[in-house]
């Protein structure tokens, strides 16, 4: 890497090379990146700190998979129980029952009271959809049955529920195929609302987001790149040259993909952002010392060297703070996370090798007088930046002190920062599948799978005093979660118990009625569906139902208290209990997150710091270079805590990526500093021409900063957005820190010194 910081003898030779080089590297890429794929694999998201991916993995292929089916609501706002209504609800139904990977469909209109063929001889059904004349005894019946509202019935009687049991790992082209049919099939009726939700629509929704969004921030990063570089160079070449050094940075960065065989995935939409900023940071550094020295006078061939002295080593520290920043993600063993660190840190690789390599070829074999002038000291912003930094001498104890209050009041927004996760919360109040995901949460128990496995270690699951356990935990389930499609061997147990004793649904039978119902069920645990709730040997269970998506955290507090009354209430020498599942394995991976952030955080501290030791053998100068860099994330952090943004995947995120990219102009100014006061200058003088010579470009590029990390702001994903609306007030917070605090302190450093 540091070969490109060296003084080229041959530079024609060396830059046609380069130029051939870059070429065809360009066209090969051009070829393959078509062939870039969209991903979007929810699973990929487990976390794997612990052995609850294990045990949710295996609890899956024992009985079946918790996200593998589809919900759909239909309205009727007169009420439910209407003739023609449930006839095409039941039709519906059957037509569903019908089509490709659909394993089964639970429908108002074809509920029994037990649905296990053969286990009881005859059945009746809960609703006689085609006899207008026992629709009042039926709606009796239905709404004193606790387990069917806010399942299948709405509590309203406006909109009842279809259940739909989909294949288990449908292929993505499977699932596009089986939401259309679902869809066609809904559109023969003339139902006045319709919401449905399930993987394979939220699959459909995140993907055809992704494509459209990755497109979107390419685009958009591309057109806000050209407006400031337009605003400072005010030359078509000034922005043809940095656009085709970023394009290629990150055409280039996507064909390493491709040959790696990685997806596209929500990280990596991210990514054209990223690299865009990043490059044309470098860009920007390297153009205005160019520039410069021309409109000095500089002679031409020297101007390289000069640059490699004073701008290229403060850039090649710059690229390892931000790369530092970006491989701290390692610390996650979420993988679209590693991936996002390990692919964005060879994006900004390949700008800053684009930028010493290429772009001093392009300049070579032409440069136009025009933007010279556009670098000349006599201008508006030299005279701004010259009485800012005379204020800033005059002022430096205000500044000092103002900034400790700031950070005092930001340490109390921290207390405040809580840490959450809501499913499908990523996704904006606009999009379709979210709306329907909050109706079912607001009229029926909701979506959220809840998963519990239990096992014995002794007899079987069938034992009175076990049923007895598991009735007690499934009342609490009901009543803590408000849960719904609750199905559990106390729940079959207890419809049985009403099917044969005509004894209401929600009482756990006892004595010999008891026993002669676990008999029916040990007599047909090898059934098809009894196998989907207890395993043949009656040591594991489940208990399953779905729940309103209410965060993570307050989920958590059920959590407790459900571990809390297992413990109080069950024999755990024997009963074992497990809180399993997909959305139980998000939670986790939500707290995972944080926790690797703080680490890889920590990491990326004990890296810059070392290398700042190194560089300018100074604790005192570590200090001063941490203090204008941390004042930003303290100051975010803080924000975040008083606009109660929660801290989750997503927002954890920013510390680190928004740590690398601060400490840039931080690098810049000290690098120029010390070069300036290397030249024999005195400390005011030294000042003047750091403030001067770096202050326009980390004024610039803050600038490109915010505009590329805005345009992430328009993003349908929340998390997206938070990633670019605390970044963007992060660069703003750091590069005030820089022009004002940085100075200030380093000051009071170095006027103490000859």
């Amino acid at each position: 890497m540091l070969l490109i910081l060296k003084p080229i003898k041959n530079q024609k030779k060396y830059y046609l090379t380069v130029l051939t080089l870059v070429i065809l590297f360009t066209v090969y890429c051009s070829l393959i990146v078509p062939k870039l794929s969209f991903n979007y694999n929810f699973e990929s998201f487990f976390p794997n700190e612990d052995n609850e991916t294990e045990i949710y993995n295996n609890y899956r292929k024992t009985f079946e998979y918790d996200n593998e089916f589809a919900l759909i609501a239909i309205e009727r706002n007169k009420g439910i129980f209407e003739y023609n209504f449930l006839n095409d609800i039941n039709n519906f139904t059957t037509e569903l029952g019908k089509i490709k990977n659909i394993v089964k469909v639970t429908s108002p209109t074809n509920i029994k009271h037990i649905s296990f063929g053969g286990l009881i001889p005859v059945q009746s059904k809960i609703l006689h959809f085609n006899d207008k004349s026992l629709y009042k005894d039926d709606s009796i019946s239905i709404y004193n049955s606790s387990y069917l509202i806010g399942s299948f019935f709405a509590s309203n009687a406006k909109s009842l529920s279809i259940f739909i049991k989909t294949k288990d790992v449908l292929t993505k082209k499977e699932s596009d195929v089986l939401a259309k049919q679902i869809t066609n099939c809904i559109n023969k009726y003339n139902f006045e609302n319709v919401h449905y939700v399930g993987r394979i629509y939220a699959q459909q929704v995140y993907l055809s987001k992704l494509q459209t969004e990755f497109t979107l921030f390419l685009i958009l990063s591309f057109f806000i790149v050209i407006i400031f570089l337009w605003f400072s160079f005010k030359s078509l070449y000034g922005i043809v040259v940095p656009i085709i050094i970023v394009i290629l940075s990150v055409l280039f960065t996507l064909g390493i993909m491709q040959l790696l065989g990685k997806q596209i995935d929500i990280m990596c939409t991210m990514l054209p952002t990223m690299i865009f900023i990043a490059g044309m940071s470098d860009v920007v550094h390297f153009f205005t010392k160019y520039f410069e020295e021309l409109a000095k006078g500089t002679v031409k061939d020297k101007i390289y060297s000069l640059i490699l002295k004073e701008v290229g080593f403060p850039t090649f520290l710059t690229l390892i703070t931000t790369v530092v920043g970006f491989l701290s993600l390692l610390f996650t063993s979420i993988q679209p996370i590693r991936d996002f660190g390990i692919y964005t840190s060879i994006g900004v690789v390949i700008a800053f090798i684009l930028s010493y390599t290429l772009l001093p070829a392009l300049l070579y074999f032409f440069t136009p007088k025009k933007l010279i002038a556009v670098h000349n000291e006599n201008n508006k912003s030299t005279r701004i930046m010259r009485n800012g930094l005379f204020w800033i001498f005059r002022n430096q104890k205000t500044i000092i002190v103002s900034s400790v209050i700031v950070v005092l009041i930001s340490i109390f927004g921290i207390t405040k920062i809580k840490t959450n996760n809501i499913l499908l919360e990523d996704l904006s109040e606009k999009v379709k599948i979210k709306q329907d995901f909050n109706f079912f949460d607001k009229h029926f128990s909701g979506v959220r799978p809840l998963e519990i496995a239990i096992g014995v270690k002794k007899n079987n699951l069938l034992d009175t005093t076990t049923i007895q356990s598991l009735n007690k935990i499934e009342n609490f389930i009901k009543k803590e979660y408000q849960a719904g499609f609750l199905i559990s061997i106390p729940a079959i147990v207890k419809q049985l118990n009403y099917s044969l004793n005509n004894i209401k649904s929600d009482s756990l039978p006892v004595g010999n009625n008891l026993l002669e119902i676990t008999n029916f069920i040990n007599q047909n645990k090898k059934s098809k569906e009894l196998k989907k709730i207890i395993t043949s040997d009656l040591m594991l269970t489940r208990i399953s139902g779905k729940i309103r998506d209410e965060g993570s955290l307050t989920i958590g507090e059920r959590n407790k208290k459900l571990l809390a009354y297992y413990n109080l209430t069950c024999d755990t020498s024997n009963i074992t209990l497990n809180i399993t599942g997909a959305a139980h394995l998000m939670d986790r991976n939500n707290e995972y997150m944080v926790e690797n952030m703080a680490q890889g955080f920590g990491f990326s501290l004990l890296i810059i710091a070392i290398l700042t030791f190194i560089l300018h053998k100074s604790w005192r100068m570590v200090l001063v270079f941490f203090l204008p860099n941390i004042f930003p994330l303290i100051v975010i952090a803080g924000f975040m805590g008083y606009a109660g943004i929660e801290l989750k995947a997503a927002t954890s995120l920013v510390f680190s990526i928004a740590f690398g990219i601060a400490t840039d102009d931080t690098i810049h100014f000290i690098s120029r500093l010390k070069i300036e006061l290397g030249y024999g200058k005195s400390i005011l003088y030294a000042f003047k021409r750091t403030y001067f010579e770096t202050g326009k470009p980390i004024v610039l590029t803050t600038f490109i900063l915010m505009g590329g990390f805005m345009s992430l702001m328009l993003s349908d994903f929340q998390s997206t957005f938070y990633f670019g609306f605390l970044i963007c007030i992060t660069v703003i917070v750091a590069v005030l820190a820089d022009i004002f605090l940085l100075p200030a302190l380093l000051f009071l450093i170095y006027k103490k010194r000859k």
